[in-house]
């Protein structure tokens, strides 16, 4: 089911059908076949064709009882007739009642047929074949009286009268005989009494379109080319009919005409044949994937048997609740497999992860039918296909509004801001200081502070710190991998040391490896309850990995009354960022002003609350000061260049930020070896700027240049390839970066899987994601895609556990959707 996508259903994406041209015969009614459409158009053209032949009807009557022997002998050549067309009007009488209408095929020669379902046989009554004798007066009386009883309910007498009429038809005998025979799948005798009705000269082309419809079911080309030329050549003679308009439709659309074929349904000659009309219009539409006037044409005419389809066309246009009110209506009465898979897939749209979970539940635990495996079935009706979310790499939508839209949820963009400029810590600021000078760095470090811990003293502090110190200096050239290594080195041999912690957590969350930076940061606020900044730093980190933080938010609101403050402005800014993580929409930060050390983590949360309140000039004001601090920042220099051009959409300054890329003033250094959110601030820009090409060239020749520490540049362009596109080469670089380079994070795996999945290896998309997910458990991205990769593998249990994790919480995904797969689809019927 392909779903168009609106703009609050991310598109989007798709919808219950994917392709009507190659799915049209899946719905039961509004793409019911066309033939049940003439077997419909049989009955009325029977009774409409009385009228017209009275007169040579009587003619023929009042021949035969001139002459008594050959009147019974007709009688008795015809006695066994009437019972073949007794059937056939049984048929006529009850087909509004059945639950299935399905005579032949509905696509044109061209396409392959899906398997259709048996007719339902109905029991035939016993009739009178004694034929009463009819005079001129009393034919219109006797066809009126027929109508009057079958309308009053006496069915039966009804018939007893249209039989003994239509035995003087041969012309409609011939073809409603062929009609019952084509409905036995007997298409030989079909196209033979088909001949017969021809041959009459009666209704060439009503003949011929059925007969074109047995030689299709025969395989026979030729022979359904050479019924159609008929049925087109004659269909003139029909010009004046109320049917003319209808069944020209239907011969252009058998001959593959499908927009010429909507002028006579959507101008038809009378009034008599909408409800075909509508129907067929409606399929049209569909072809030409026009939804809403499909839509339309089909509410015309619905009827409760139309429920499933008005249901799966409002999931087209993605209109999730009223598509699941007529849904439901329909299963509720039928029951059927197709109806229930409709209503999960659409759960799934809307986020209703529990119930699709329970669905799929439901079918892989109906044991109850020996002859059909049930999911089986259910991967023949609805299979699914999982690919990249489409709203990922729409460029118009990045460009018109980054700060709200962004490349990922809008929340994480001001926690990465963030992060980047948080502080780290040192024990002795002055002992730091001149060992990152000893390592070669000489400019002020501005992003530091110093921290006391009355647990470890002594030599094992100056040790920790001369660790940290060193990290430093690799963070300063933006080595953080190296700086890592310091870090864990000292960690090993003090496992108890907060400020170890707090500076670790900050490391992960800059590398992107959000499951370790919650870890060590909530490790260090539970080692030092007075650090309430590590505490809000485990809050942020927890929202990237989804674990519930109602318990450390509620001991940081005790704890923080009981903080013995340094100062004024550490107390302001910790209430301002509890106040932040509180949800606030606004705070000025006045006390910035009167601080005494503006710290860039200031301006960071300064930079949030713009965000959120959507305030051009506090943003303005924050990374104004933040580039007065980090010139070459690539980071500081594009946020600033954001938020000057906050109330525009960046296709109007695409230029300037694609030029900023090409000058020399920017420290790309960053990108190569610096923090996760650099890279993904590069791409992205770059995708918006249509600068990717550039920057990848850039890339390459850093990655011959460089002799070691390729990490960060692989990462940068393997996420590049993603956005060109070119997953496969995506795929590449990070099973490079995972088995050779052991860049093994979750982060890595799960863009791994994303690039993987682009590429069309659902198969290798599992396993880097099962392995994502040990890393980080809580990933509700991570558990979505696994329950739609199961789903797509028909492990509808496994599917269901990884929906059923995720049911509580109000997830929308970045990265995945899901279409449905025609060609399985195709294939599966083609088997069939």
């Amino acid at each position: 089911m392909d779903q168009k996508q609106t703009p609050n259903s991310q598109t989007h994406i798709n919808s219950i059908i994917e392709n009507p041209k190659s799915k049209i015969s899946k719905f039961k009614n509004i793409l019911q076949t066309n033939f049940a459409k003439l077997f419909k158009f049989s009955k009325i053209f029977n009774l409409q064709k009385f009228q017209n032949l009275k007169q040579s009807i009587l003619a023929r009557y009042n021949q035969i009882k001139q002459n008594k022997k050959i009147f019974f002998l007709i009688l008795g050549v015809f006695g066994a007739l009437i019972l073949i067309i007794a059937v056939l009007i049984i048929f006529l009488m009850f087909s509004k009642g059945n639950k299935i209408k399905t005579n032949s095929v509905s696509l044109p020669p061209q396409n392959k047929i899906y398997k259709q379902p048996e007719p339902e046989i109905l029991p035939i009554p016993k009739l009178e074949t004694k034929m009463p004798q009819i005079d001129d007066k009393s034919l219109d009386n006797l066809i009126k009286k027929a109508n009057i009883l079958y309308n009053g309910g006496d069915k039966i007498e009804a018939l007893n009268i249209f039989n003994n009429i239509a035995t003087f038809s041969q012309s409609i005998a011939s073809h409603n005989f062929g009609v019952i025979k084509l409905k036995e799948k007997s298409y030989q005798q079909a196209i033979n009494s088909f001949d017969n009705a021809i041959k009459t000269g009666e209704n060439i082309s009503a003949s011929a379109i059925d007969a074109m419809i047995s030689a299709y079911y025969l395989n026979e080309n030729n022979l359904y080319w050479h019924y159609l030329k008929l049925a087109n050549d004659h269909i003139s003679d029909l010009a004046h009919e109320p049917f003319y308009s209808y069944l020209y439709a239907l011969i252009q659309y058998y001959d593959g005409y499908y927009f010429e074929s909507l002028s006579p349904l959507l101008n038809p000659n009378s009034e008599s044949f909408m409800h075909q009309n509508h129907r067929l219009a409606s399929k049209i539409f569909l072809i030409f994937n026009d939804d809403y006037n499909a839509l339309t044409s089909l509410q015309e005419i619905a009827t409760p048997k139309d429920y499933q389809a008005l249901g799966l066309l409002y999931a087209r246009v993605g209109e999730y609740t009223k598509a699941k009110s007529y849904l439901y209506k329909y299963f509720n009465t039928h029951k059927d497999l197709q109806t229930l898979l409709a209503l999960e897939i659409i759960d799934l749209k809307l986020g209703n992860f529990a119930s699709a979970g329970s669905t799929l539940d439901s079918i892989s635990s109906n044991k109850n039918d020996k002859h059909q495996d049930p999911i089986k079935l259910a991967m023949q009706t609805y299979p699914i296909k999982v690919v990249l979310n489409r709203s990922l790499f729409d460029v118009n939508l990045a460009q018109e509004e980054f700060w709200n839209r962004s490349f990922e949820i809008q929340e994480k963009i001001p926690y990465k801001i963030i992060f980047y400029y948080a502080p780290f810590r040192v024990f002795n600021a002055e002992e730091a200081l001149k060992t990152i000078r000893e390592g070669g760095i000489y400019s002020d470090i501005k992003n530091i502070e110093e921290a006391k811990n009355v647990l470890i003293r002594g030599g094992t502090i100056s040790s920790i710190n001369k660790n940290i110190a060193k990290a430093l200096v690799e963070l300063n050239k933006n080595n953080i991998r190296d700086a890592l290594h310091y870090l864990l080195l000292s960690a090993k041999s003090n496992p108890d040391h907060a400020v170890l912690h707090y500076d670790l957590g900050l490391v992960y969350a800059q590398m992107g490896d959000f499951q370790n930076a919650y870890t060590h940061f909530l490790r260090a606020y539970h080692l030092n309850n007075y650090d309430i900044v590590s505490g809000l730093f485990a809050i942020m980190a927890a929202n990237f990995v989804y674990q519930d933080t109602s318990r450390i938010s509620h001991q940081i609101s005790q704890d923080f009354e009981n903080v013995p403050f340094k100062s004024i402005a550490q107390k302001k800014f910790l209430s301002s960022f509890i106040g932040y993580l509180n949800n606030n929409i606004d705070d000025g930060l006045d006390w910035i002003k009167q601080a005494k050390h503006k710290l860039p983590i200031y301006y960071a949360l300064k930079a949030a609350y713009g965000i959120r309140s959507k305030n051009k000039n506090a943003l303005l004001n924050a990374f104004s000061y933040l580039k007065s601090i980090y010139p070459k920042d690539i980071v500081s220099n594009i946020l600033y260049e954001l938020a000057h051009n906050y109330d525009t959409n960046l296709k109007q300054v695409a230029l300037r930020l694609h030029n900023l890329f090409l000058s020399d003033k920017l420290d790309l250094s960053s990108v190569y070896y610096g923090p996760t959110f650099t890279r993904e601030l590069y791409v992205y820009i770059g995708f918006i700027t249509g600068s990717l090409e550039k920057q990848e060239k850039t890339l390459e020749e850093k990655l011959i240049a460089q002799t070691n520490n390729p990490n960060g540049i692989l990462q940068t362009m393997a996420l590049i390839n993603i956005y060109q596109h070119k997953f496969e080469k995506a795929y590449t670089l990070y099973n490079t970066l995972i088995e050779d380079l052991k860049e093994d994070d979750a982060q890595t795996k799960f863009l791994a899987a994303v690039a993987a999945i682009g590429a069309n290896h659902p198969e290798n998309a599992v396993l880097l994601l099962q392995l994502s997910k040990m890393d980080a458990p809580s990933n509700y991205e991570t558990h979505y895609v696994l329950g739609l990769l199961y789903q797509e593998a028909g492990n509808f249990k496994a599917a269901s556990s990884h929906y059923n994790y995720i049911s509580m919480a109000n997830f929308k995904s970045e990265f995945f959707d899901f279409i449905i797969d025609t060609k399985k689809i195709k294939a599966a019927h083609h088997n069939d």
